[in-house]
């Protein structure tokens, strides 16, 4: 496990956000003698982490916190290097930890909270966070310390954590409504069973938006064409599972031109594969725009520069 601060102490602020109260409330539970505090030098109130549990326990209040005891030290460590630091070692070690341990229903409980966190954007909860752990989950396995089955059970508790976060109050997808919404199809390539990537995808579009037709995992590529010509979507988004190799995005790209309706344009985006600069010339077609993406954060970027819009017709690696 990974150390901590055994003498973690949190400003007021910070003990407000933790118990869901007003920083008044907190500095009037101190100023009564109700929750324990001490004074810096300089005069600035702090709440040992320890009294401040305690304090919600005895009160029967839940916090972020209380499904980790007693790893609470541990885990407000962790979400605070994510939050102020934009760090994800200390997660990503907490979680490999309870992994080693069997211990999944604490990880899905640490990415809940870091889903939750206001702090936490979609694309570093993807792109650092879900990525980060899957690929040091993935190296274990390739070096034997973890089975295939142990494997699968991370990845099925990520897709619990997205799907809820989805669900949830603290998921607030764009104001955007009715029929002006822009159309996506989403899902992941034949052969994939693994769709965390396009989950993420969902999630992203959603947020900002987007209409989305998902097709889950191991979809044949001529389903994508075919539906998104009957949902009349501008936008096709496939994942592949990493190392996919340009070669895979190129047989994907020509079975798509061969049933493509110029009535119906639309770009296309793939993740989880690599390209290189030579492979970029062979991204040809009629869409309006073909590009390989290897984060969240850059298919949001492109997505904030029109991506998916008929009108574009570049097409490039990003």
């Amino acid at each position: 496990m990974d150390a901590h601060d055994a003498e973690l102490t949190l400003t007021t602020s910070e003990t407000a956000s933790l118990l869901e109260v007003h920083p008044s409330t907190v500095k009037r539970w101190c100023n009564d003698g109700e929750l324990a505090s001490m004074k810096t030098e300089g005069g600035h109130r702090r709440i040992p982490l320890e009294d401040a549990v305690a304090f919600a326990t005895a009160r029967g209040m839940s916090t972020v916190l209380s499904p980790f005891h007693p790893y609470e030290p541990h885990v407000w460590t962790a979400l605070r290097d994510v939050r102020e630091k934009s760090s994800f070692k200390r997660l990503e070690a907490l979680a490999m930890g309870w992994i080693a341990r069997g211990q999944l229903r604490r990880v899905g409980d640490l990415f809940d909270a870091l889903g939750r966190d206001p702090a936490v954007d979609i694309c570093s909860l993807c792109d650092e966070g879900v990525r980060g752990v899957m690929y040091a989950v993935g190296q274990e396995w390739a070096q034997g310390r973890l089975r295939a089955g142990e494997e699968h059970m991370v990845s099925q508790v990520m897709v619990e954590v997205l799907l809820k976060l989805r669900s949830s109050e603290g998921f607030r997808p764009s104001a955007v409504t009715g029929d002006d919404r822009p159309v996506a199809v989403v899902g992941t390539l034949e052969g994939n069973q693994h769709h965390l990537g396009s989950l993420c995808v969902r999630l992203l579009l959603e947020s900002l938006g987007w209409q989305v037709h998902y097709l889950g995992p191991d979809v044949p590529v001529e389903d994508f064409g075919v539906i998104q010509r009957g949902r009349r979507a501008t936008l096709v988004c496939i994942s592949l599972r990493p190392p996919a190799s340009g070669g895979d995005v190129v047989r994907a790209v020509r079975l798509l031109a061969e049933i493509y309706e110029s009535s119906a344009p639309y770009a296309v985006a793939f993740g989880g594969a690599s390209l290189s600069q030579a492979d970029d010339a062979l991204l040809r077609g009629p869409f309006t725009d073909v590009r390989v993406f290897e984060s969240c954060r850059t298919f949001q970027d492109a997505l904030a520069s029109d991506f998916g819009q008929p009108a574009r017709t570049a097409r490039r690696r990003t």
